[in-house]
């Protein structure tokens, strides 16, 4: 019965991006409000959502062991991308572009929903993800991801836009989050925190919704589906058996095991098109991914328990 209310959950999670996708197809919403929509995300519920799910959480070491052991594996699935790239006879642009899908996945806006929905309860679920989102993928896929988008497009980054992540107020409100998880705060406060943090899954699945877009995808279907193995399938399976070698069990393990397996961050087309990569085949493997994401996520939820 619990893993039936959980998988519901989930799925109505999903269903919140297609009403995202809908609403643009049939003209209620246009791709432009995902600006808007990202702004809010970004600047206010997000930072209240981390804040909310680190507070009076318990930090274990297998929390910090998860994220390092997230880089290593994002490193190493960047390597196999190129491998492929090279054996597929992809352009330089399109081979970085492979590069950051295949390696940086929604472990945010699609992470915390499905994580908060698939582990109702637990005190280490939603502080896992947001150590694995900040720390694991966001830190990295601005610094690593940026670098590697442009030296395959042949441009220079700038390094004004690779420290953006922490001028936003996501990193800030992780490691003040972190600083006051023990520290009893007025329940006045908190309660209109939570408010805040309450518009965060709605709103997350309908930007993803609105930013889908069908683009390239007929162009590329050998590398989406390279993408596809490397991303969600290969990643998740590396991840859980080093965890299982460095003895990171539980709910620990599940949810980074869970966060690898999402679909390539929105985010990493924002990276690719800013930097001269391939954008528009950034765009198709997300497209493609995400919508694969609505019956693979559950799937993953019940391989691994």
């Amino acid at each position: 019965m619990e893993a039936t209310v959980t998988l519901t959950t989930v799925v109505s999670i999903f269903l919140l991006l297609l009403v995202g996708y809908a609403a643009k197809r049939f003209g209620a919403l246009k791709a432009d409000d995902t600006a808007v929509v990202n702004s809010i995300l970004i600047n206010l519920t997000l930072p209240a959502y981390i804040f909310v799910a680190a507070h009076n959480k318990p930090l274990v070491t297998s929390m910090i062991k998860a994220p390092a052991v997230g880089i290593v594996l994002q490193i190493a699935i960047m390597c196999a991308a190129y491998g492929a790239a090279k054996l597929l006879r992809l352009d330089r642009r399109t081979t970085g572009a492979l590069m950051i899908v295949s390696a940086f996945g929604n472990t945010g806006y699609l992470g915390y929903p499905v994580v908060g929905a698939a582990f109702p309860g637990s005190k280490h679920a939603m502080l896992t993800a947001v150590m694995m989102d900040q720390f694991c993928m966001r830190i990295v896929i601005t610094t690593l991801g940026v670098t590697i988008a442009a030296s395959f497009a042949g441009t220079k980054s700038d390094w004004s836009n690779v420290i953006e992540f922490f001028r936003t107020p996501l990193f800030p409100a992780t490691v003040l989050a972190l600083a006051l998880k023990d520290v009893d705060l007025p329940p006045l406060l908190m309660n209109s925190i939570s408010y805040l943090a309450g518009g965060t899954v709605p709103l997350a699945m309908i930007s993803i919704g609105l930013s889908l877009s069908v683009g390239s995808v007929k162009a590329y279907p050998a590398a989406i589906a390279v993408a596809f193995a490397l991303k969600m399938v290969l990643m998740p399976a590396l991840m859980l058996l080093a965890l299982r070698l460095i003895d990171v069990t539980g709910t620990v393990q599940k949810v980074a095991v869970l966060e690898m397996a999402m679909p390539s961050a929105v985010f990493s087309g924002i990276i690719a098109s800013r930097y001269g990569a391939n954008g528009a085949f950034a765009a198709a493997v997300i497209f493609v991914l995400t919508l694969a994401s609505v019956v693979w996520i559950p799937a993953v939820l019940m391989i691994i328990g």
